[in-house]
């Protein structure tokens, strides 16, 4: 049994369908967003209430 989540990552085709679904259908905050050069991605941190 867990008593605690540190964080989750999850990989997405599709950056701004996923984010979409995340923060406006799930209706998880953003935290912080940020493209990484050197990944050549976004990584995106959503709150859970």
């Amino acid at each position: 049994m867990f008593s605690k989540i540190h964080h989750v990552a999850i990989i997405c085709s599709n950056y701004e369908k996923s984010k979409y679904f995340y923060n406006m259908v799930l209706c998880l905050p953003i935290i912080h967003e940020v493209y990484r050069v050197s990944r050549d991605s976004f990584k995106l941190d959503l709150a859970v209430k």
